[in-house]
């Protein structure tokens, strides 16, 4: 394949990819709308396991965690040096305008990658 024909490809999979997404964001809110219409029926009955002859449910609580004070939170993580309460990931775009602004952030390096761009017409 040449250039063009690899660019046309690009831009005919990124389409299909985009299709794609949007069925499965439909799927998804399908699902969910699904899940709250068993675990209501579910309740109203007073069960907690449900089956049919194609699948089995379980209803449970779970206990997940919701900061109410981001300032309290990372005062903790620090003194306790709990920072395994984290994801190690960066924010590109917070360092980037520390950069552009001329600030270092110690601990860190700048790595440069190529990147393509295409743009449809």
């Amino acid at each position: 394949m040449n250039i063009n024909d690899l660019i046309n490809k690009f831009v005919e999979v990124k389409a299909l990819k985009e299709s794609l997404n949007e069925q499965v964001k439909e799927c998804n809110e399908k699902l969910a709308a699904i899940e709250a219409d068993i675990m209501e029926q579910m309740s109203n009955a007073g069960i907690t396991q449900a089956a049919s002859d194609k699948a089995s449910c379980t209803m449970r609580q779970a206990t997940h965690p919701a900061i109410d004070d981001w300032s309290a939170f990372y005062d903790y993580v620090r003194a306790n040096g709990a920072f395994e309460l984290l994801h190690q990931r960066l924010s590109s775009a917070a360092f980037k305008e520390r950069w552009e602004a001329g600030e270092e952030v110690p601990g860190t390096t700048k790595t440069s990658l190529w990147e393509l761009s295409v743009r449809r017409k």
